[in-house]
């Protein structure tokens, strides 16, 4: 079913004229942040790795559960952030993110344990990266934007400092050296407070510092800070335990595709620069994906574009199990590529229109944190498979069985959405996070 990009989501007006512009800037602070917590850290890792070895005399093993480890803290911060959301300024909440994710990168070189390293990511870099990042950026957009909320959406949640980052990071580590380079990225976190510095929550709350003429009440809302919803009344919601399940399902797929495709496809005989070069390129097509999605979510019934968004990579996922040509798949890579790139575009879209703007920050975080099994599940699983039976046949085949579990709940899902939201039952004004 289409829906008409004139339609507010979740009957909220569209933000007024005087306020367009403070709403462009708004989307743009968002795209940096995002990019800031996601792009400093999950780019120049990668490209670190080995000096990460080197300077803390530690196994690859230990190594790669540093980076694990972010995004597990991610995770478990997600409700945490959620609440918190609704409790005070996102500009506050952004600023804590950056702070944390700074001390982590300037920790890093006074040490030399491992189990430190690891308490850096873990403590300071993972927690930052969640109060800084995704949910934040998205919460702002979704105060700001009712009208054309996925195409935004799909703008500020481009991956282009995932991609720009290992680039500069590469260039400059034989240059500056590994502990100038940690430092230097500690010192990019805190270039980025003074532009968090002009973050507004809403409308409402740009319109009520500019009107305020005292001068030492300027970041006072016009209005109350929404109640939050009771856990039980989102866990109960007939849409959350869907959503949890597709999208935990969906983005799982992602992370397995991340860790197993190259060694997939150079079992299937294709070189290792021929395979790290469809990772790439699958890798630069979830910018595309982001704002195709966007677009779809806002033209059509989100959680209809997510399910066949699910049915088109339960396709070309057969391709990575079948004799194919390297065009065939690089035609692949591009689709899976768009599709993940895409997914948390749209799901956001969704849960704006399903459970309500006032509680999207909420709703989202406890979403965030209820899919980390699946998230963390999907990739041991398939190696695990791949080691039983001796090939990726029956792992793919798993991952293929669960985009279609995962295409019938976002079908169930997709009419919920054309219901106005329920307002949940909310905790008392007195209660705490």
């Amino acid at each position: 079913m289409r829906r008409s990009n004139e339609t507010p989501s979740a009957g909220t007006p569209p933000v007024s004229d005087p306020a367009r512009h403070p709403a462009t800037l708004m989307a743009i602070i968002a795209f940096l942040a995002h990019n800031a917590a996601v792009g400093l850290c999950y780019g120049s890792f990668g490209v670190l790795v080995m000096e990460f070895e080197r300077h803390f005399s530690a196994g690859r093993a230990q190594t790669s559960l540093a980076f694990s480890l972010v995004v597990l803290a991610s995770g478990l911060m997600a409700p945490f952030v959620g609440a918190l959301l609704g409790r005070t300024h996102i500009r506050s909440v952004m600023i804590s993110g950056a702070l944390l994710a700074s001390a982590g990168f300037f920790c890093l070189p006074f040490t030399q344990h491992p189990s430190v390293m690891l308490a850096c990511f873990a403590l300071l870099i993972g927690p930052g990266i969640s109060l800084l990042g995704l949910l934040p950026a998205v919460t702002l957009v979704n105060n700001w934007f009712s009208h054309r909320q996925g195409l935004v959406l799909g703008l500020v949640m481009m991956p282009v400092a995932v991609t720009v980052v290992p680039l500069i990071v590469v260039k400059l580590l034989p240059i500056l050296g590994f502990e100038t380079v940690l430092r230097g990225i500690g010192l990019v976190y805190l270039a980025v407070i003074p532009i968090l510095l002009m973050v507004k929550d809403s409308p409402e709350h740009w319109q009520a510092s500019r009107g305020n003429t005292g001068g030492t009440k300027a970041d006072a809302p016009a209005t109350a800070k929404p109640q939050r919803p009771t856990v039980s009344a989102v866990l109960w919601h007939p849409a959350f335990l869907p959503l949890v399940i597709a999208t935990g399902l969906m983005m799982g797929a992602g992370v397995a595709k991340n860790t197993h495709m190259v060694p997939l496809l150079v079992e299937g005989q294709w070189s290792m620069e021929q395979a790290t070069l469809l990772l790439a390129v699958s890798g630069g097509c979830a910018v595309l994906g982001s704002l195709l999605l966007g677009w779809l979510a806002d033209r059509h019934n989100a959680a209809a574009v997510i399910a066949c968004n699910a049915l088109l990579q339960s396709v070309v996922w057969l391709i990575l199990i079948t004799p194919a040509s390297f065009t065939l798949l690089l035609l692949d890579a591009v689709l899976i590529g768009m599709c993940i790139g895409g997914l948390s575009t749209a799901k956001a879209v969704v849960v704006s229109r399903v459970f309500g703007r006032s509680q999207f920050a909420f709703v989202s975080g406890l979403m965030g944190f209820c899919t980390l099994p699946l998230l963390f599940t999907l990739s041991p699983l398939m190696g695990l498979l791949r080691q039983t039976s001796g090939g990726y046949t029956l792992p793919i085949s798993l991952i293929i069985g669960g985009f279609f579990v995962a295409a019938g709940c976002m079908w169930l899902v997709s009419r919920l959405e054309r219901q106005a939201p329920q307002l949940l039952s909310a905790e008392p004004a007195s209660a705490t996070l």
